[in-house]
């Protein structure tokens, strides 16, 4: 196992004990394919991905509210040249763009974002949810696979916790910390009816989600003094 896959996987199974949410059990990775016929010479990242796909796919249904989710019988990974965005997740394959990782190879953190997102799977909701999902997909990978990556800068002036991505995860990040670290698998848990989840900030921390950021604004701003 690589030296950064194996202390990521130590640092999570350590600190699974501070949740106060009954996680849900692990289930074992389904078989991964691998198709690097459009970049023969990306095999073997292509193969870190699958062996790190395959040791985390167990903790992130762990730290969401997949008590009755039902693994896909199979997942596949796909190179192709010419693909607009670094990667993305459709049913169940993960299409890598050759581009992209040829010129980021160590940026094996978008596995475990598009990971998140087949284990996700969630039906269309009745409200505007698309920035929380791709919020939760980036908590996991930026607040649970690498903790002590360097964090992007926030404009707090035009931010929002509507930003999806990094904002809305170290967002998600500051208030479960600070409030109820049951916060990602109940939004999880939501999203996973098609329910709308924005009570539950309200039904854990007693404050809603504008009033959150606000708190989360002033914090760092504080910081920054």
């Amino acid at each position: 196992m690589p030296l950064a896959l194996a202390l990521a996987t130590a640092l999570l199974s350590s600190d699974l004990d501070r949740y106060v949410y009954p996680l849900a059990p692990a289930k074992v990775c389904p078989p991964i394919s691998v198709d690097t016929k459009a970049a023969p010479s990306l095999e073997p990242w292509g193969e870190e991905a699958k062996n790190l796909a395959t040791a985390w796919y167990p903790h992130i249904c762990q730290l969401l509210a997949t008590e009755d989710y039902k693994p896909l019988k199979s997942i596949n990974f796909v190179f192709r040249k010419d693909q607009g965005a670094p990667a993305y997740a459709s049913g169940n394959e993960i299409s890598f763009s050759v581009e992209w990782v040829t010129a980021h190879p160590d940026d094996l953190g978008m596995v475990i974002h598009e990971l998140t997102h087949l284990i996700q799977a969630y039906p269309r909701n009745k409200v505007d949810t698309g920035w929380l999902v791709e919020g939760i997909a980036d908590y996991i990978r930026w607040w649970r696979y690498e903790p002590e990556a360097p964090r992007s800068r926030v404009n707090w002036e035009k931010a929002s916790y509507r930003d999806a991505y990094r904002t809305t995860a170290g967002w998600l990040a500051w208030v479960g910390k600070k409030y109820n670290l049951s916060l990602v698998p109940k939004l999880d848990r939501a999203l996973r009816k098609g329910d709308d989840p924005m009570p539950i900030f309200k039904e854990l921390t007693g404050k809603d989600a504008d009033a959150l950021w606000g708190e989360y604004r002033a914090a760092n701003e504080a910081k920054s003094r």
